[in-house]
């Protein structure tokens, strides 16, 4: 029996998406898991999250033109309390802790018009409301003025700044022992991915995790290469990265309003040799208080990101046959 143009054209997109269907990959790595919710109506900005095991808290703070605050977090959402002092950044953009020490790093430079960024450090830190005294270290570019986000501290205190750019950005690295009373140099070390918003060094201490809008980058921390990529949760605007408590997995904050938190697993290594450009080694010493207080992608990167554009090609062509399809139907 000879089928009608209607039951033709209606096989014909059964096909294409069981056809979608079978080749489309997952778009998303990671489980959508919320870790927890930041319901505090003063942090709408949350840009930067780190962990403190010592006070059982993350930290967080809110970016442009925000006052001198840092938020205790329990791993809950709420705010346990602040540390608050006085100073007014341009825009801190990320936190980090290395031993007892917190830093907050006013690096944000949307218009790329700073002479130079400012770090703030905090011993100690304990979420109890008070006004604390504070040092902080200046630092300049080599080569210009960049927007960053992400700034890290290695195992042995050492400090790093990952611009973020459009076609990709840089890895630099601070002096050993940057001083408090000069202007201090920052020295490109390294290349990295587009639009990284964080970064983290991850527990053993020999790899990094960099947080772009779509994915976790981890890359070596000496050649600064990239080693694997795994795509994350969609979030309104993504900005940070940071360690769980329990060191088992990673934490992906955003701005806005009653912001969620994800948890995805740190990614494990790929089989791949990583391809991107080697730097010098990442050697250092102990930064702070005194005694008196454009990479080229890897394999699998590649392959995940070839997947998500074939899904979304396979997506359209899909949408595009089905409405072909509607119209001829409502002809016959």
């Amino acid at each position: 029996m000879v089928s009608s143009p209607r039951g033709r054209l209606s096989t014909l997109l059964a096909l294409l998406t069981a056809m979608f269907v079978a080749t489309a990959p997952s778009l998303a790595a990671a489980e959508d898991t919320v870790a927890f919710t930041i319901t505090d109506p003063r942090i709408v900005e949350s840009s930067g999250l780190v962990r403190d095991t010592a006070s059982d808290v993350y930290w967080t703070v809110n970016d442009s033109g925000a006052a001198g605050i840092i938020y205790g977090l329990t791993d809950k959402g709420e705010v346990r309390g602040t540390v608050n002092y006085r100073a007014e950044p341009m825009d801190a953009e990320a936190v980090a802790m290395y031993g007892d020490r917190l830093y907050v790093a006013d690096i944000g430079d949307n218009a790329g018009v700073r002479d130079f960024v400012t770090v703030f450090l905090f011993p100690r830190p304990r979420a109890t409301g008070l006004t604390v005294e504070y040092r902080s270290f200046d630092f300049a570019y080599p080569d210009g003025q960049y927007d960053a986000e992400a700034f890290l501290v290695d195992g042995t205190g050492r400090f790093y700044v990952v611009t973020k750019g459009l076609r990709g950005g840089a890895v630099y690295r601070a002096p050993a022992d940057p001083s408090r009373f000069a202007l201090n140099r920052l020295e490109r070390v390294g290349s990295a991915p587009p639009f990284v918003t964080d970064g983290v060094f991850l527990p053993e201490g020999d790899r990094i995790a960099l947080r772009t809008y779509d994915s976790v980058v981890i890359i070596d921390a000496k050649s600064f290469r990239t080693i694997t990529e795994t795509a994350i949760p969609v979030q309104p605007q993504g900005e940070s990265i940071a360690v769980s408590l329990d060191g088992t997995s990673l934490l992906l904050g955003s701005e806005g309003r009653k912001s969620k938190v994800y948890q995805i697993k740190i990614p494990a290594d790929a089989t791949s040799t990583p391809t991107a450009t080697a730097s010098p080694s990442n050697d250092g010493s102990d930064p702070g208080f005194e005694d008196d207080e454009g990479d080229e992608e890897s394999a699998t990167a590649g392959a995940s990101r070839a997947g998500t554009f074939l899904a979304l090609g396979l997506a359209a062509f899909v949408a595009l046959v089905a409405g072909v399809v509607v119209g001829v139907i409502r002809k016959t």
